[in-house]
C-alpha cells in the first residue's frame, strides 16, 4: 500500500507548478484572498462561504502564515505589509504550497479509499482500489489546483470509515467522530451533508434487527445531526455571524447557466457524467468493473449500508443541477474505485481453479489492465497543462509587444505584471481597470465581488456595455472569445462585445490547444489596435 501512496504523490506533485506565476484557474485567487483577508485583518471571517470552503481557506490561511514566518526568520520579509508585497508581485510564494497541500489531501483521500475498503471488505479490495484512485486521470488533476472538492472528499471518507467502525462496534467516540468528520465535510462542500445518510441507515438497520426501538433510532438520528450543525457552527462560526454575507454568496452560487458548463435535464446530465467524468476517472474496463462492484455490494449488506446511500444521494444531486462540473464527480471516484476494487478480486477469486499461478496472478493483471491507461492518460494531462496556450500567450506577448503599450488582458497574467505596459483588466461594472494599480492597492474579494455583480465570469463579454471605451487599448490578448462562439445561443450578448471589439483590431496570432501535442488551454487571440 505504501508504493500506492508513493505513486500517488508522485503523479499529483508532476508540474504542479503550472502557469506560475499566472493563476490559469482564477479560483485559485479568490481562495488565497480569503486566506490573505483573515491574516491581513486579524479575523477568523473569511470574507465568502459560497462552497463555504471555510475550511479551505482556514488551512491556506495557516499555510500562508507558515510561509511568512519562514520568510520573517530568514529575512525576505522584513514584515507583514513586505510579504503582502511580495505575494501580489508573484502568487507563487503562496498559491504552490497551497496547491502541495492539496495534493496531500488527494494522496490522503487515496489511504482513506483503502483505509474504508479494508473495513468493508477486504485487503485486496482495498489495494485494488487505491491504485485505480491514485492513477485516476480526474483525481490528480483536481489535486493540482487550489479546490474545495479534495478536501472535502477526504472528510466524507473520514466520516465513512467512523460509521463503518459504529456500525460494526457502536459507541459514543465513533458517533461523535464521524460527526466531526462529517462537519468538516460540510464548512468545506455544502452537497457532503449527504455523508450524513450511512449513519441514517446504520442507526435505522439496528432498529429493522430489533436492536433498538423506532423511537430510539429517530432520537440517534436526530442527535446525530443536531451534533454536526453544532460542530459545523463551531468549525465555521461566521456562518450564523456573518449571514447577510452567507446568503449573498449562495445566491451568487445559483447559476441557471454557466460558460462551458450548462447542464440539461436530469438524465442528460447523468449521461453527461457517465460519458466524460466517470469515464475519463475509471477508464472503460474500470467503469464496466464498477458497475459489476457495485451490484456484488448491493448484496454485502454491511458494505451496502456505508457505501450505496452517499453514493446514490450524490448521484441524484448532479442530476438535478442546473450545471455539470466535471470535478463534481470526484466524491464518487473512491466509493466506485472500491466496487471497481470488489470486481477485480471476485474475478481474480474465480480463476483461483485454474492453478497457484494463475491465483497469484489474476488480480495483478486486472489492474494493471485498468491502472496502466489511466496512469499514461494522467500524465499526457500532466504535461499538456504545464504548455498552456495563456503561457504562450504572454511568450509572445513579451516578446513582439512594445514597451509602453496599453495591453487588455481577460486572464490572471501575473506573468506580465512586470512588462513594460499598461495593463487594463475587465471586472464588470467598474469598467476596465489598471490591473498594476488594483494589485498595488492588495485588492480583496469584497471588491471584486462589488465589481462583478451577478456575474459568474469575470471578461469582456460579461463587461457593462457603456464602460467598453474604458477598455481602449493597443492590443487585447483574449482567452473567451471562442468559448462564447460556441454557445453564442445562450450567449448572444457577450458574444457581440467580442465580435465589436475584434472588427476593430488586426489578429496576430491564434494559439489553440493541440491533441497530438502537449499544449492544453482556451484558444487564445492576440490583436492589435
Amino acid at each position: 500500500m505504501m508504493a500506492v501512496l508513493v505513486l500517488a504523490a508522485a503523479l499529483r506533485l508532476r508540474h504542479i507548478d503550472f502557469g506560475l506565476p499566472a493563476l490559469n484557474d482564477p479560483d485559485e485567487l479568490m481562495f488565497e484572498m480569503g486566506a490573505i483577508r483573515m491574516l491581513r485583518t486579524g479575523t477568523l471571517n473569511p470574507g465568502w462561504f459560497g462552497h463555504p470552503a471555510t475550511t479551505t481557506m482556514y488551512v491556506l490561511a495557516l499555510v500562508d502564515l507558515i510561509v511568512f514566518g519562514v520568510g520573517y526568520v530568514t529575512g525576505h520579509f522584513a514584515s507583514p505589509t513586505a510579504f503582502a508585497d511580495a505575494v501580489f508581485a508573484d502568487p507563487t510564494l503562496v498559491i504552490l504550497p497551497g496547491r502541495i497541500v492539496m495534493a496531500a489531501f488527494g494522496v490522503l483521500s487515496v489511504w482513506l479509499t483503502m483505509r474504508l475498503a479494508d473495513e468493508l471488505l477486504d485487503r485486496k479490495v482495498a489495494l485494488g482500489a487505491g491504485l485505480v484512485l491514485a492513477v485516476s486521470p480526474l483525481a490528480v488533476t483536481w489535486a493540482q489546483v487550489i479546490r474545495s472538492d479534495i478536501m472535502a472528499t477526504s472528510f466524507l471518507l473520514a466520516c465513512l470509515i467512523a460509521t463503518a467502525r459504529h456500525a460494526r462496534e457502536p459507541s459514543n467516540s465513533r458517533f461523535v467522530w464521524a460527526a466531526v468528520w462529517l462537519a468538516l465535510a460540510v464548512a468545506t462542500k455544502w452537497p457532503f451533508a449527504l455523508g450524513a445518510l450511512p449513519m441514517i441507515a446504520v442507526l435505522l438497520n439496528r432498529w429493522s434487527k430489533g436492536e433498538a426501538s423506532f423511537r430510539e433510532s429517530l432520537a440517534r438520528v436526530a442527535a446525530f445531526g443536531a451534533l454536526t450543525l453544532a460542530l459545523l457552527l463551531l468549525i465555521s462560526p461566521y456562518l450564523v455571524l456573518d449571514h447577510e454575507t452567507l446568503w449573498r454568496n449562495l445566491q451568487g452560487e445559483a447559476q441557471a447557466h454557466h460558460l462551458g458548463a450548462t447542464g440539461g435535464s436530469p438524465w442528460q446530465n447523468l449521461v453527461w457524467y457517465g460519458q466524460g467524468p466517470v469515464l475519463n476517472g475509471l477508464g472503460l474496463s474500470g467503469s464496466l468493473l464498477a458497475i459489476w462492484g457495485l451490484w456484488l455490494i448491493a448484496r454485502h449488506g454491511f458494505a451496502a449500508r456505508i457505501l450505496l446511500p452517499v453514493l446514490l444521494g450524490f448521484i441524484m444531486v448532479l442530476a438535478a443541477q442546473h450545471l455539470v462540473w466535471d470535478r463534481w464527480a470526484l466524491p464518487l471516484l473512491p466509493l466506485m474505485a472500491i466496487a471497481l476494487g470488489a470486481a477485480a478480486s471476485r474475478v481474480a477469486s474465480r480463476v483461483a481453479s485454474l492453478g497457484f499461478r494463475a491465483q497469484r496472478l489474476a488480480l495483478p493483471v486486472i489492474l494493471t489492465g485498468v491502472a496502466a491507461p489511466l496512469a499514461a492518460a494522467a500524465l499526457d494531462r500532466t504535461e499538456a497543462r504545464a504548455e498552456d496556450t495563456r503561457q504562450a500567450a504572454s511568450a509572445w506577448a513579451l516578446g513582439n509587444i512594445p514597451p509602453g503599450s496599453t495591453v487588455l488582458i481577460e486572464q490572471f497574467a501575473f506573468d506580465l505584471q512586470a512588462a513594460p505596459w499598461r495593463i487594463l483588466f475587465p471586472m464588470g461594472d467598474a469598467g476596465c481597470v489598471d490591473a498594476k494599480a488594483m494589485l498595488a492597492g492588495k485588492i480583496d474579494y469584497a471588491t471584486i465581488e462589488a465589481a462583478r455583480g451577478s456575474r459568474a465570469i469575470v471578461d469582456y463579454g460579461t463587461l457593462a456595455p457603456e464602460r467598453a471605451s474604458s477598455c481602449t487599448a493597443d492590443y487585447a490578448i483574449i482567452a473567451q472569445y471562442d468559448r462564447y462562439a460556441a454557445e453564442s445561443d445562450r450567449f448572444a450578448g457577450e458574444l457581440r462585445m467580442y465580435q465589436t471589439l475584434l472588427q476593430q483590431g488586426q489578429e496576430r496570432v491564434v494559439l489553440r490547444p493541440q491533441e497530438n501535442a502537449p499544449r492544453s488551454g482556451p484558444v487564445v487571440r492576440i490583436i492589435s489596435f
